[in-house]
């Protein structure tokens, strides 16, 4: 059995949730024992006072230390494993894990914090901290609810088919895939045929798929930490097989405005490459309408690719392979197309602030579900020109450092871009 005591200022909330469903069988199967202690009942005044001013002003009530600590101290008497957790914003965030941790705990003590919160020397006397999302509630009483309900659900013998918990949203890590009952069709709307074919291997593998799909889809933090087999990988997460990088010198800003073509250097080349074979960019386009220019370039490729480079260093080679030189932006455009017959998606970066700045955090899923492919573009001199910009179908937020000064290199905002959009982490 699984023993809650909630301390609370409103006891008489836990009424209606503890006497219906699922809380109410595992109490009447003797799996579940929930004790609420008013917190009135350890205040030393006449009154009965929980809560005063905070110190140094401000606005609200804080509860007081006194009756907390005596009413924690009160259960803990004789109880050795009883555990303490405090409901509050600072607390790490709730969730299945923690859940199923708490499941096997024989004895927990919730308390519900309100007002604007409690005496900060309450917490040497709890052992745990607990939020249950990043959001303002009027006190830890739903807090607790949702808590007790979700640990109790795990409790074994509560669930009728054991099997119930374990298929549920994020006992996984994924959401749940859909369901569908009868009729089989209802205004249009068919139920999926795989579900009526009976083949339950096909069955599982669909919905495997289904939940992966709506994980990428609607909860993006949940999808990055799951765990894929390599085929599921190479199939969700193949953003880096249609990504495409372009380092534009013309057309580019000067430090005055003006608008002109850039030297191509070395350097940046050879870095930029690097950094898109590590991150599996499948090409890298250097643009440049000056021949002059395009024959260094080429010079550049030949001595790693076929001269005395491709010999000396085999991994500069892997990565100078990805270069590929064109004229204009237009021309990496077209290039895209006859290779993908299909136009690229085109994202410019810039350090330059400014409204309707895709976040990588956005950019990242987009890729993620997008089929065609990408080209993300970045300026060399003083940045790539609005008329770039114009014609962009999304432009990234800009790298901010911890300092109002914003002047990477080229190769370096690249590397920390890929990172944003393609690394492991």
């Amino acid at each position: 059995m699984t023993n809650f005591a909630v301390i609370t200022l409103f006891p008489g909330m836990f009424s209606s949730p503890l006497s219906h469903s699922i809380l109410k069988k595992a109490q009447e199967k003797e799996l579940l024992s929930v004790r609420l202690i008013d917190l009135r009942d350890y205040a030393t005044d006449r009154h009965r006072v929980t809560d005063d001013y905070p110190y140094g002003g401000g606005q609200g009530m804080v509860m007081k230390p006194e009756p907390l600590i005596a009413a924690i101290e009160d259960l803990r008497k004789g109880m050795k494993h009883r555990r303490v957790i405090l409901l509050t914003p600072r607390g790490r965030i709730f969730n299945q894990t923690e859940a199923a941790r708490l499941a096997q705990d024989d004895e927990i003590v919730l308390i519900c914090g309100r007002y604007e919160g409690t005496d900060e020397r309450i917490r040497p006397f709890v052992d745990d901290e607990l939020s249950v999302g990043d959001y303002t509630l009027s006190g830890g009483e739903i807090a607790a609810m949702a808590v007790i309900d979700a640990v109790t659900r795990l409790i074994p013998g509560v669930l009728g088919n054991s099997q119930s918990s374990q298929d549920e949203s994020f006992s996984n890590g994924l959401l749940e895939y859909p369901q569908y009952t009868r009729p089989e069709e209802f205004r249009g709307m068919r139920v999926p045929e795989v579900l009526l074919s009976g083949d339950h291997e096909r069955i599982k593998v669909w919905r495997r798929e289904m939940s992966l799909k709506l994980t990428r889809e609607t909860r993006p933090d949940l999808f990055s930490k799951a765990r894929l087999t390599e085929e599921e990988t190479k199939q969700f997460r193949s953003v880096c097989s249609r990504l495409y990088m372009a380092l534009l010198h013309h057309p580019v800003y000067d430090k005055n405005g003006q608008v002109v073509t850039t030297s191509v250097t070395n350097m940046d080349i050879h870095d930029i490459a690097r950094s898109a074979r590590t991150y599996g960019v499948k090409g890298f386009y250097v643009v440049t309408p000056v021949k002059a220019l395009q024959k260094l370039v080429l010079r550049i490729m030949a001595h790693w690719e076929q001269g005395y480079g491709s010999q000396y260093n085999q991994t500069r080679k892997e990565a100078l392979s990805l270069v590929r030189l064109k004229d204009t932006l237009d021309d990496v455009i077209l290039d895209l197309e006859q290779e993908s017959e299909t136009r690229p998606l085109v994202i410019v970066t810039t350090a330059r602030p400014g409204e309707k700045r895709t976040s990588f955090t956005e950019l990242r899923e987009m890729l993620r579900e997008e089929t065609r492919p990408a080209l993300l573009l970045f300026g060399t001199g003083w940045g790539l020109t609005e008329t770039v910009l114009a014609q962009s179908d999304y432009v990234l937020e800009a790298v901010q450092g911890a300092t109002h000064y914003n002047h990477l290199s080229v190769r370096s905002a690249a590397a920390i871009i890929l990172d944003r959009l393609l690394g492991q982490n």
